[in-house]
């Protein structure tokens, strides 16, 4: 939905609009299968559309095997981690 709503802002939109210079993107995927190939490819075409955007892509993290609210809280360190790259 997000993707689809920013078309008008993407490069590739004739005409389109423009959003202010500097933004930065973070990528987060979160899935139940155990492969982090799979987390990557969401990450990547989440990023290639920040492209599209004029948007730095400035973090991403891949979350997998997650299947219930334990398996988020096992890879607290991992996440916390991940947020304070978006504090700086």
């Amino acid at each position: 939905m997000f993707i689809d709503r920013c078309t008008p802002w993407c490069n590739t939109h004739d005409p389109h609009a423009t959003i202010s210079q500097g933004k930065k993107g973070y990528s987060i995927a979160l899935r139940t299968g155990p492969s982090i190939r799979e987390c990557n490819k969401i990450i990547e075409s989440i990023e290639h559309f920040y492209g599209h955007l004029n948007i730095a892509a400035s973090g991403r993290l891949g979350l997998c095997s997650v299947e219930n609210k334990t398996d988020v809280q096992n890879r607290a360190n991992e996440i916390e981690e991940f947020c304070n790259i978006l504090k700086n």
